[in-house]
């Protein structure tokens, strides 16, 4: 018999590192940037929890298990695609579109279980409907390979995309000595009319 993470203790494990990116209003605060870059390494996390579930296990506590680590991935999965398609980044919101594809492959799938692909490309969980739903049948999308490697792989590419993406520090410095230059050489003129 295993021990029962709840939904909210696996959502705040996925933020690891990152817990404010959960909230809100502190994304709201934040660069989409700084979100995308949280929300990448939740999303490799949840799905690393999707992974080592036991969907053939009969135990109640690994159903429940799965049920939370299923909802609190959903949470992680719906605040990346968003940030992804709001991101200034046309590789980014190419590769949220590419997230939103391959959740829409496994529409009929998720309908099964209770959950509904909306058109941005997040999904609604009708949680009744989750609880009630088989193992088995949870398993035919998060214990699914093809849908694990494929958001994996995608959660590679967003990587490689938010670290191109990343603010430059030297451009950060080099606008800062610009900004400088002209008063400095405002303040050596007027030194040389005195």
């Amino acid at each position: 018999m295993s021990m029962v993470i709840s939904a909210s203790s696996m959502l705040n494990r996925a933020y690891a590192g990152n817990p404010g990116y959960k909230d809100q209003s502190f994304r709201a605060c934040s660069s989409n940037h700084d979100v995308m870059g949280a929300d990448r390494k939740a999303m490799v996390r949840a799905l690393d929890r999707l992974e080592q579930l036991d969907f053939d296990s009969e135990d109640e506590n690994d159903t429940k298990s799965i049920y939370n680590a299923v909802t609190s991935y959903l949470d992680v999965y719906n605040n990346a695609v968003s940030s992804a398609m709001e991101s200034d980044s046309s590789d980014i919101r190419r590769t949220g579109k590419n997230m939103k594809a391959l959740m829409k492959e496994y529409g009929s799938s998720l309908e099964e279980i209770g959950i509904q692909v909306k058109s941005d490309g997040t999904v609604k969980i009708d949680k009744s409907e989750l609880k009630k739903a088989t193992t088995r049948q949870v398993s035919k999308v998060f214990g699914n390979e093809d849908y694990l490697s494929g958001m994996g792989r995608l959660m590679k590419k967003l990587r490689n995309q938010v670290n191109r993406e990343s603010p430059k520090q030297e451009a950060v410095q080099e606008t800062v000595k610009s900004t400088n230059l002209p008063s400095e050489s405002v303040g050596k003129n007027l030194n040389l009319l005195v």
